[in-house]
């Protein structure tokens, strides 16, 4: 996590906790900013969203920037398709991320990928990143550089979820969700389990 005054958090938590204020805030917030991304979400709008004044903004969550760490975050999606058959995960974590249910979590990711220039939310996106796939993949890899290996897998399911998104695949069918998820799979496999 970055060295704001943020704690870490899940999806949903910032959504749930504190004031009413606080809450319409964040959600919000979380809206136009998927809606928009951080550069074209402002305070302002936040706050009119939220029926609050953008004073109260600010106090509340510092900033702008410490706004969008707090309120753009997911739940623990990678988790689950991680386990099983090792020599199965790429496909599986590809297969996730283009699976139609699971595009509340791509806008996300992408909102994050976004606004990864500014500083609090590229340690933010890392942080994640490492808690949600990282650390856990490492530990299952066998073989050398299993870390770097690791933070590879997640660059390529970053880079989908953003190649993805910049395409129209409102009208994608299903089998070319699962051909895409073959392809890509098998590129993500080769860097947790290389050939010998």
């Amino acid at each position: 996590m970055s060295s704001g005054r943020h704690s870490p958090r899940t999806a949903t938590r910032p959504l749930e906790e504190g004031t009413p204020t606080q809450r319409a805030i964040a959600r919000a917030a979380r809206e136009l900013f998927e809606r928009s991304g951080y550069e074209g979400t402002s305070v302002r709008e936040i706050a009119a969203a939220a029926g609050v004044d953008a004073a109260l903004v600010i106090r509340h969550y510092g900033s702008k920037e410490e706004l969008f760490v707090r309120v753009i975050g997911f739940d623990e999606h990678f988790a689950p398709q991680l386990d099983g058959p090792l020599e199965l995960v790429g496909t599986r974590l590809a297969d996730y991320v283009l699976d139609p249910t699971h595009d509340r979590m791509r806008r996300t990711l992408t909102a994050l990928l976004y606004a990864s220039d500014h500083q609090n939310v590229r340690t933010d996106l890392q942080a994640t990143m490492r808690r949600l796939l990282v650390d856990r993949l490492s530990a299952r890899m066998h073989g050398a550089d299993t870390v770097l290996r690791a933070w590879l897998v997640s660059a390529q399911l970053l880079g989908l979820v953003h190649s993805w998104d910049a395409v129209d695949t409102d009208h994608a069918t299903a089998a070319q969700r699962t051909h895409v998820a073959n392809l890509y799979g098998a590129a993500i496999q080769q860097l947790i389990t290389p050939p010998t």
